[in-house]
């Protein structure tokens, strides 16, 4: 279903994919563009689809052909770029198509697109166009952070990760927030960064991934369940994890910071990386 819900912003809810796509350019709000940006978001979710069984097998059985489609191809790529080799493709799915909508729209003239595929983010500046991403601490808390971004900043992908998302977790981060040149590799680095952020605790249930969902991408993977509270120190081991490999992204230039929450307690690459909101 697609529904205008401002000019120039339109809401798609498509099977598994709720996206809000906006744009504009030089005169104003692009509606009709917009419109057109939504029906070909569902067609990359389509191709997803059609090579669902390759997006979820690990690495070491992928290879490459020129037969699979673009959103497959970028997928891969991200997750392999992340170093983290326990991701499937299905990490980045919502970071790429939010990604090659965003690029569809500026191609067709945008000077500012912003795609939000269920809180993976691309966003597109040109010129002189700002925008503000709120960043909530977790699924269903109202933002305590921002994060201002310009054109010349070179962010294009703003992704979250943690408990009591839409896809599992092996750590307790409620939230694992990274900004990136593209919203492919935020995803997968933001996913990665919240697996790391596990503890061994009581208070921290797991289960296997399969027992939770049949239809799984990391069958055999210990995810999650539940997360009771924490005494600080186990808080802070959790937020180190995280914070170190997060630093190692940062330093290598493939990530452009990163905000990690658990438990009212945030840590951050750079320092001020996001700004809390008063």
């Amino acid at each position: 279903m697609i529904e205008n819900s401002k000019p120039g912003i339109v809401r798609l809810d498509y099977g598994p994919m709720q996206l809000t796509i906006s744009a504009q350019d030089d005169h104003g709000p692009m509606t009709p563009i917009v419109e057109q940006a939504a029906h070909y978001a569902m067609e990359i979710l389509t191709e997803v689809a059609g090579h669902k069984k390759i997006a979820a097998s690990p690495q070491r059985e992928l290879g490459v052909s020129k037969d699979w489609p673009e959103v497959l191809l970028q997928m891969i790529t991200a997750v392999k770029r992340s170093g983290d080799k326990t991701l499937t493709p299905m990490a980045a799915v919502a970071g790429t198509i939010a990604d090659l909508t965003a690029d569809w729209l500026q191609l067709h003239g945008a000077t500012k697109a912003i795609v939000n595929n269920g809180g993976d983010i691309a966003v597109r500046l040109t010129g002189a166009q700002t925008t503000t991403v709120g960043i909530a601490p977790a699924i269903g808390r109202k933002p305590t952070h921002a994060l201002a971004l310009t054109a010349d900043a070179g962010v294009g992908g703003i992704a979250t990760s943690g408990l009591g998302g839409r896809s599992f977790t092996k750590g307790i981060a409620t939230a694992a927030v990274v900004a990136a040149a593209r919203a492919s590799v935020a995803d997968a680095c933001a996913t990665s960064l919240g697996n790391v952020t596990y503890v061994e605790h009581p208070a921290v249930k797991l289960a296997w991934a399969e027992q939770l969902d049949p239809n799984t991408d990391i069958r055999g993977h210990r995810v999650v369940e539940q997360v009771g509270l924490l005494p600080p120190a186990v808080v802070e081991q959790a937020l180190h994890n995280g914070w170190s490999q997060a630093a190692q992204l940062y330093k290598t230039g493939l990530i452009m910071g990163a905000a990690i929450f658990i438990q009212q307690r945030v840590v951050m690459i750079p320092e001020n990386f996001v700004t809390e909101i008063c």
